[in-house]
């Protein structure tokens, strides 16, 4: 599927099923899924596939800094917390994690070592070694990724380093299926939103 797509399900997948009641958990929820649900895509190389992650990863900053900026303005402070978890040297060394793992997702080929259960493993403990609390909405979004990709006629390689691809050929990346799941996506969103503000204000 499409990034656009990826991010729509995978942001309005996470508050639905983890229920944040607070306003950093809201940002907490909105980070983790929308990091999850487009760093497998790290290894989109040809020109269309580029400029379309290109896109997907802008949005993705954008509604991550909107995130933070969301939990800083709402009497908290998602920094200080993420501070105070864990001391530097873990969060460094969770940062060192996920760039050795980003590089080592950009030079493999398209749906083959980021679009992997060890991928999504590894860069898991990258995310709790940075702070815990994005673990759950991480893997929400990075699962919902993998699992929209197996819908398309192009395997992905998710028991690498096994060269077998799974895929249940449904669909083409770019075709109808994923303007559905798109706008399914952007309906989650809503629906998210709606329920999560709700639990939070009201």
């Amino acid at each position: 599927m499409m990034s656009k797509t990826h991010i729509t399900m995978g942001i309005g997948a996470s508050p639905l099923l983890l229920h944040p009641d607070t306003a950093i958990g809201i940002s907490v929820a909105l980070i983790g899924s929308t990091f999850g649900a487009i760093i497998p895509d790290i290894d989109c190389k040809s020109t269309k596939i580029s400029r379309d992650a290109l896109h997907g990863r802008i949005i993705a900053g954008a509604v991550i800094a909107a995130s933070v900026f969301f939990g800083q303005s709402q009497q908290v402070s998602l920094l200080k917390n993420i501070l105070q978890t864990h001391v530097n040297h873990t969060i460094l060394l969770g940062f060192l994690l996920m760039s050795v793992l980003c590089v080592a997702g950009r030079i493999s080929g398209h749906r083959s070592f980021s679009h992997s259960l060890l991928f999504f493993v590894l860069m898991g403990g990258a995310v709790y070694s940075i702070y815990p609390a994005f673990l759950p909405g991480f893997c929400i979004g990075c699962l919902s990724h993998l699992l929209l990709d197996c819908l398309n006629k192009k395997p992905v390689r998710l028991l690498y380093p096994i060269k077998t691809g799974f895929c249940m050929k449904l669909c083409y990346a770019d075709g109808v299926a994923n303007k559905v799941l798109l706008w399914v996506g952007v309906l989650l969103n809503v629906c998210a939103v709606t329920v999560a503000w709700a639990e939070a204000f009201l």
